[in-house]
């Protein structure tokens, strides 16, 4: 036997002067029912570190639980030059008595870390290899939490990383094989346990370059503490060249061979007999270049089979598709070119085999594809939607999205980064905040029941309108155009529904509707709004389901809707698309535009390029952190919560007169100072508690404002029109009956009498109904008039008997007070 394993045999065996009685055991207690004590108690005495064969440690580290209770320790220990040994040194409980040993933890082991990590729900998590690494990379990545496994390189498959569920995760191994291996252990860990987004660092590249620029070959076995501590990085230089080489986790293949067929590295095979008898050979037949069959796919209704196939083209691009079952009982060389044009190599002369190869092959996973972004309901759980995650993913289900190959989600830098860039800067601007919350509102529309809309920034240009725009897209992707997250109103109606599908329960970011034409930008306020696209036939005369969506806008224009809108002949904003995207003046009112103060540097134009750059440089974080934090939350609590902040909201700041219209829109606006007040609790944003809120309640101020006052659109809209039309002809068309030599009246409208305030005009029901009233409800507007003292009634009807040049007639009454202010819709 060793000596070494010997000596420690011996101690593990000696009494612990440390031992601590523990009531419930019983004298049998023994080796095989000892049961390690988490967290250590905090009446037990400190462990001592002095080990009988290697002496004191060099470094200690110690691994505590979430609530910062300490699980154990693991010692370092260096007994000759370049030897090391790292010893776990944990608490048992044997024979009634807890005692410290030098033994590790029970599986699963806990992870170095937990208390930073539940101390910081929403930073991003980086994997380093071993305690010395992960407290170097805590310093080049201070805003992240560094974890590790105990155990070494080999022992990652030993250690509970469910803690990572859900969250992006960062993996920084050694640059050695054994680094590699750990990398690949962990990432197929953190498959397993459903974390979000894992990338892996090339740590040989990063190790291949010194501080100077120079490169060199890479030790063997670097990690950060080498950078910081030999080569001598800064932290922050050391972390952008780490950024430069981060790639996204990606599992080894997992072909699928049965029967006669055989998938490996070199492509799909089968063995084919050829000839008869004694002349009869077996040979090799290449059908296709190597694919995966990751699992059967449908719909979440049930409809839509196919398998999901996963490959790379020549150029080593990953390529995944859905073919059909009904595809496979079609033409084969259709089938084949559609695989070709995506880079799956097919031979020509074996396409029968494919075939046969893909109705044949058996796998049991499942996938579930959708269209659409955001929020579904699979089996009986929850889960968000995004192009590259999905957050919530079942255990025993993945969900992909399809079609959504010119989706604008993109990520850059971490959290932390978008909260310092775009969150700080924002905070203390009203206009700024509003849009920001708009863009997390969107994942909370479909948990309370709502409606699409949203917000339309207008004013003048250089106003900083653009800036909001691209601050709020950040959110979800890189903030900016062309590539970006914000998109132009310059967009047929089909490219529009696509657009909104892609962005459902995020944010539709649509940069200067004056660029729209005013019909299609009518359309689209109401098809956005409405969340279903139009209704097509498919090739064989059936109706095809239509596309759907669930969208929050936020719009930029020189004009408001409206006025874009009258563009089209003239055409009027009707009740409903105004309160479905609500006309915000982008202007402050401080006398720095869209900003309420003129920034750090004391000059607007300074902060707006400070605020696009912080959205071009670290984004597509906060919006997918903020689904997780109210996952986290609990659905029917948050809903509770969003529902209750609303009311709370619409009762404060919409006035006690208001209308139906104006408590949509309130209603509209709590939901985004909700979101804005959400995303503060969830540390996500740095601003003042209450500051969403205030940014909300003045736009909606502003809003009500800009209408024109409280009542009804359709009041306003009615008395507008009316005013309009005796603006411009009570005069030329209106035959006088007290003016005896008054010129002949051309296409005569009805009859005038009286001057000033007494002045009356009596309009025949047509010309009311077909002139005054084009386009309105002619009673509903009479009753309006009515009841606003514009009209005269006879006994609750709306027309009188007046005697005019063309005899009695019953007439519509209309007074000068048509004149009056309060109800301008012009």
């Amino acid at each position: 036997m060793d000596r070494l394993d010997e000596m420690r045999r011996a101690f593990d065996a000696a009494p612990d002067p440390h031992d601590l009685h523990v009531d419930g055991g019983t004298r049998e207690d023994n080796e095989s029912e000892a049961r390690c004590l988490m967290p250590v108690p905090d009446v037990l005495p400190a462990p001592n570190f002095r080990h009988p064969a290697f002496g004191m440690p060099s470094r200690t580290w110690t691994y505590r639980d979430p609530a910062g209770g300490v699980l154990g320790h693991i010692a370092r220990y260096d007994p000759q030059e370049g030897r090391k040994e790292f010893l776990p040194l944990t608490v048992w409980v044997e024979n009634s008595k807890a005692r410290w040993r030098w033994k590790s933890w029970p599986r699963p082991r806990p992870l170095y870390g937990l208390d930073r990590l539940a101390g910081q729900p929403n930073a991003s998590v980086i994997v380093a290899e071993g305690e010395k690494a992960a407290d170097a990379a805590q310093r080049v990545f201070p805003n992240s939490v560094v974890i590790t496994s105990p155990g070494g390189s080999k022992a990652a498959k030993a250690a509970d990383w469910t803690p990572l569920k859900g969250r992006p995760v960062m993996i920084w191994p050694d640059a050695d094989a054994p680094g590699h291996a750990y990398a690949v252990d962990v990432e197929r860990e953190l498959a397993a346990i459903g974390a979000g987004t894992v990338t892996i660092i090339d740590a040989m590249a990063v190790a291949a370059v010194l501080p100077s620029g120079e490169t060199r070959t890479p030790p063997e076995g670097w990690d950060a503490a080498d950078g910081l501590d030999v080569d001598g990085w800064q932290p922050v230089d050391l972390a952008a060249l780490v950024l430069q080489h981060v790639q996204r986790a990606e599992p080894a293949p997992s072909f699928i061979s049965f029967g006669h067929f055989t998938m490996n590295s070199d492509g799909l095979v089968a063995e084919v007999t050829k000839g008869r008898g004694e002349n009869a050979t077996v040979e090799d037949v290449w059908i296709s270049a190597p694919f995966e069959v990751i699992g059967r796919a449908r719909d979440p209704h049930g409809f839509g089979w196919a398998r999901w196939l996963r490959w790379r083209d020549p150029d080593g691009r990953r390529h995944e598709h859905a073919v059909a079952d009904a595809a496979l009982h079609g033409d084969m060389g259709v089938l084949a070119a559609d695989l070709a044009s995506r880079g799956l190599v097919v031979s020509r002369a074996s396409r029968g085999m494919l075939f046969d190869y893909l109705n044949r092959v058996r796998v049991k996973a499942r996938v579930t594809t959708v269209n659409r972004t955001g929020w579904h309901l699979i089996g009986e759980r929850r889960v968000f939607v995004l192009p590259d995650a999905v957050i919530g993913q079942p255990e025993t289900e993945t969900v992909i999205l399809t079609g959504a190959t010119a989706a604008p989600y993109a990520r850059r830098g971490t959290l932390q980064d978008w909260r310092e860039g775009v969150g700080r800067l924002s905070a203390g601007h009203g206009r700024l905040v509003l849009a920001v919350a708009t863009a997390f509102a969107g994942p909370l529309v479909d948990l309370v029941g709502g409606e699409g809309g949203g917000v339309n920034l207008y004013g003048q240009s250089s106003r900083g309108k653009t800036t909001a725009l691209k601050a709020a897209a950040s959110v979800w992707g890189r903030g900016a155009s062309d590539p970006g997250f914000v998109r132009s109103w310059r967009a047929t109606a089909n490219a529009q529904e696509a657009t909104a599908v892609i962005v459902t329960d995020t944010l539709l970011c649509l940069d200067e509707i004056g660029v729209a034409e005013g019909r299609d930008a009518a359309a689209a306020v109401y098809q956005l709004a409405s969340g279903v696209g139009k209704g097509r036939s498919a090739r064989d005369g059936s109706i095809r389901a239509p596309m759907t969506w669930r969208v929050l806008t936020l719009s930029t224009g020189e004009m408001p809707m409206a006025a874009k809108i009258a563009e089209d002949r003239q055409r009027r904003a009707y009740a409903g698309q105004a309160v479905r995207l609500l006309d915000v003046p982008a202007d402050a009112g401080r006398g720095f535009g869209l900003f309420d103060g003129p920034g750090p540097e004391g000059d607007p134009a300074l902060l707006a390029e400070a605020l696009q750059k912080a959205a071009r440089t670290a984004y597509g974080e906060a919006g997918p952190a903020f689904v997780r934090a109210l996952m986290d939350l609990g659905q029917e609590e948050a809903r509770s919560l969003v529902v209750s902040l609303v009311e709370d909201f619409v009762a404060e700041h919409a006035p006690a007169d208001a209308d139906g219209q104006i408590r949509r829109a309130a209603a509209r606006l709590g939901l985004i100072a909700a979101a804005g007040e959400l995303a503060r609790s969830f540390n996500i944003v740095p601003w003042e508690e209450g500051e969403a809120e205030a940014a909300a309640a003045r736009a909606l101020a502003d809003w009500i404002g800009s209408r024109g006052g409280t009542e009804p659109a359709e009041v306003r809209e009615a008395i507008g029109q009316v005013r309009r039309f005796f603006e411009a002809h009570g005069e030329a068309r209106f035959e006088p009956t007290d003016e005896t030599d008054a010129r002949p009246v051309l296409n005569r409208a009805g009859w005038r009498r009286g001057h000033g305030d007494a002045r009356v005009w009596l309009v025949p029901p047509e010309t009311w109904k077909t002139e005054v009233c084009s386009g309105l409800d002619p009673v509903a507007t009479a009753r309006i008039l009515a009841e606003h003292g514009m009209l005269k009634r006879d006994k609750g009807k709306f027309q009188r008997p007046e005697r005019t040049p063309a005899g009695q007639l019953r007439v519509y009454v209309v007074t000068a007070a048509v004149f009056d202010g309060g109800s301008d819709a012009s």
